[in-house]
Order: C-alpha cells, then structure tokens, then sequence
C-alpha cells in the first residue's frame, strides 16, 4: 500500500472519529436548558422585580424568549438569538448562561391593567436533536397584576403634638397591606391593629429638633409599588430647649474616658485627653443611638405598660430633655451636644425603680450610658436607665413597676451620681414628661386607644409618690 493511500486512510479515520465525536456531542445532548426564577412572580405590581436566570452546560444557549400574555395580548420584554462556536463544533453556542433582572412594569409599552396574565420563557440549545432544532424548555407562569394603591382613612381628628413629644393617630387602611403608619420628616412610626379592634393606630414622634413645618404624613404600601399618601393635619407646638455651658477638665476625662475606651474596643486612643473625649461625646454618641434606635426595632407588637409612667422617686431634675450643651475646655467651645433625657439625682447608689411594666430589652454596657438598662413596653416604646452602679436584672425579664432594676452610679460619661433616663419611640428620642403625666396618659393615649374598658380596675394609674429632696451633684456630659 502506497503511502498517498495511506495517508488517505488515516485522513478519512480521523474525520470518521470527529464527525463521531461531534455527533456524540451534538445528538448526545439530550438535556433541555434549565430555566430558573430566583424571585417570586405571583403578585405584580409597578415596582416588582422580574429575574431570571436560564442556563445550558453541555451545548449552550441558542436562543431565549420572555414574553407576558396580558388579556390575549403578547408584550415581548427579550428575545435574543446567541452565536455558535460553528456547524462543525462540538462546543455549540458560546454562551452557557443567560440573566435577566428587570422592572417589567416600568416599560411603558406594558400596559398597567387589572386582571390575570401569562409570563412565558422559553430557551432553546445548540443540540442536533429534534431534526436539529434542539433541546427546548418552556416555562408558563400564571400572576397577578396588582395597580391598585390602598385608600387611607382617619379615623380620629389630628391633635395638638409638642416638638420632642408623642401623639397618636388612628386610621384604616383598604385593604390592609404589608406597610403602613406615619411619617414625620426622616422618621417613620409604623402602624399596628388597633386594641380595640377598629382600624389601625400610630404612636408618633415630632423630633425635638425637627421643624414645626415638617409634614406629618400618613402612608401605606403593598410592597408592589403601590402607595398611598395622606397629610395628618396635627398642629405643632414649638419647644424653646435651653442652652448650658459645661466646662471639662483634664481630671473628668481621665476619670471617665479611659473606662469608655476599654470597654469599646471599636474606638481608637489617641493618646490625648481631648481628642479622646471629643471622640467619645460625638462619635460614640451618636454609635451609641444608633444602638438603641436598632433595639427599638425589637419591641414587642403588644402594649406592656399599664397608666403614667414614674419619675424616679424623690429624685430632683439636674438636667432636661433637649439640653444643648457646649462644652469648654480651657476656656474655648470644643463641643455641642444635646442632652436626651432626664439626669435625675437621689443619693449615691440610689435604688433605681422601673418607671412601668416592661421587658428587659438591653442590659449591659453602653458606651457614654455605662451600665445601662433599657425596657421594652410594647409598640416601640423604651425607657433608658444610664450610669448605672450594679445591674439587678438580665435580659428577657418581666419587669413590673416599681421593681429596682439597678442602683444609681457614674459609669459612662458621668460627672456625679445620678440616673440618667430617657424613653425612646422607634428610635427617636422623646420627652418623658408627658408619659409622666396621667391626665395626659389618659386623655391623648389610653382613651384614644379604648383602652379605660379593656383593663381591670388594678390597671389603672398609682398614685405619685410624694417628692423628696436630695443632694444636687454637679452636672454631668
């Protein structure tokens, strides 16, 4: 046999084992492209996210479809055709993966109407079955479209609120959605299902420092883009929150600040008094707030307080709600914080009573609080006990009021020994005075709520504890 024969033996061998090979690629690809939903496409509305994921490991994508039936009509959203590697590749398509995340609602050739629809995904591969049409996969969703908003009622006229203070607003949401309640500028009260059975309410929050003009809206969502948005005409009472000089020292840093840094090992040592305090009054500060705005996230959906709240028996007021501070160092402002609560002072190591029913939300160190104590009562309601000496409670525990939860102290940024309280409605700090007050309790929370004929007669309010005096120690950061 001649070696031109020879060569064209093997020549023809080795086509005979590519067309084998290819053929056993090509028609051996019996698999379909998987077409994979990664979000949920029942309830649609203008903001739902369509994303797709459709992919083919063995001869690749050829082609992909998606498409929404709407009332017979067909709305195309993709359609693309993928390139081959070649006739003769046993590879197939270029492309093994194909994804999709889009809006379809927001193409507004995509009419927004009520109804059922169709969403439908078809891919095909590069595999020579089926007379080399390929491998096809076909996905047919069923959903509903959803363009409705909700409708928003009042339920009670709006009432006078105070900047720092709380209000209360009752409503109805048609029909209930998963978001709703209140906001006030940046912040925002969600709503729950009223005790009463009728409707929904809010507590409320005007911040201190927020402006008299800022709007007090009532909204709702579907979480499909849906949304609803009324104006709660509450009329707002300005607060005047005083100014005080504080003067710090070398001797208050490093009696405090040392403490504060080794109990937080997020903050650096600058290894200079000042620096290290103005770090812990202002970037602490405001990492320690954080902190408790986050806590109030886990308030229970249920009221746990029963009538006023109690001002810390016989203590005197050392500092207010909404002080503004600034703060002197060797004769110079080096600082200006607000002070957000209530420095209340008895004797040193003072027994510190629960000021109503709660839960144990928080009890440990925190940061410029020290040993600090924070109760749940329910619906994102918190009070703070701060500074304290010793900690006689742990979290989870049912607190009753009235029942000594810690002593008073100087831990954190404490000049002297007293108790630093503050009450906190989801996340914003307010003033205590009025949950102090029980005409106020009453009138603008409990009868709003219906709740004088839903709690027993031992529910109701206790009598204030008559005042006493005590020492006056110096004012504290």
């Amino acid at each position: 046999m001649s070696k031109k024969v020879v060569l064209i033996v093997i020549t023809l061998g080795l086509i005979v084992t590519y067309l084998g090979l290819l053929a056993n690629a090509r028609w051996g690809d019996s698999t379909a492209p998987e077409i994979l939903l990664e979000h949920p496409f029942e309830q649609v509305g203008p903001t739902t996210r369509l994303v797709l994921r459709i992919k083919d490991e063995e001869t690749g994508l050829r082609d992909v479809s998606v498409r929404i039936v709407h009332n017979l009509e067909t709305f195309v959203l993709q359609e693309q055709t993928f390139p081959s590697e070649g006739t003769f590749s046993p590879a197939g398509g270029k492309e093994r993966e194909f994804t999709m995340d889009l809006v379809p609602y927001e193409n507004s050739t995509l009419p927004r109407r009520q109804g059922q629809a169709q969403l439908i995904v078809t891919a095909r591969d590069y595999s020579w079955r089926n007379w080399f049409e390929g491998n096809a996969q076909r996905l047919e969703k069923e959903f509903s479209p959803q363009f409705t908003p909700p409708r928003l009622e009042l339920l009670q006229p709006s009432a006078t609120i105070v900047q720092g203070g709380t209000g209360l607003v009752r409503y109805r949401v048609v029909p209930e959605v998963a978001m709703h309640g209140v906001k006030i500028g940046k912040a925002f009260f969600p709503g729950f299902p009223a005790p009463d059975q009728v409707g929904m309410f809010a507590l409320v929050a005007f911040p201190y420092n927020a402006p008299t003009t800022t709007p007090v809206q009532l909204v709702a969502d579907d979480g499909y883009g849906n949304s609803a948005l009324m104006d709660v005409d509450f009329a707002v009472k300005p607060q005047f929150w005083r100014t005080r000089p504080i003067t710090i020292s070398n001797s208050f840093i490093n009696k405090t600040v040392p403490a504060i840094l080794a109990q937080t090992p997020e903050l650096e040592n600058f290894g200079d008094p000042l620096k290290n305090f103005l770090q812990v009054n202002d970037k602490l500060r405001k990492m320690n707030n954080q902190t408790i705005a986050d806590l109030s996230k886990k308030s229970r959906h249920e009221l746990l307080w029963k009538g006023p709240f109690r001002q810390l028996p016989g203590s005197q007021v050392e500092a207010s709600f909404a002080d503004h501070r600034q703060y002197t160092y060797n004769g110079q402002i080096v600082d200006a914080q607000d002070h957000l609560g209530f420095d209340l002072a008895v004797t040193k190591h003072y027994p510190v009573e629960a000021a109503n029913h709660g839960i144990v939300l928080f009890a440990g160190y925190l940061g410029i609080y020290g040993n600090t104590v924070i109760l749940d009562h329910g619906y994102g309601l918190l009070s703070l006990y701060a500074h304290l000496s010793a900690i006689n409670v742990k979290e989870k525990d049912p607190i009753a009021i009235g029942q000594i939860i810690g002593h008073s102290g100087t831990t954190g940024l404490a000049a002297g020994d007293h108790l630093h309280f503050s009450m906190i409605l989801h996340g914003e700090q307010i003033n205590p005075t009025e949950w102090w007050d029980p005409f106020w309790v009453k009138t603008r929370i409990k009868d709003k709520l219906g709740l004088p004929s839903l709690i027993k007669a031992t529910d109701e309010e206790s009598k204030p504890l008559p005042p006493t005096i005590g020492p006056t120690p110096p004012p504290t950061p």
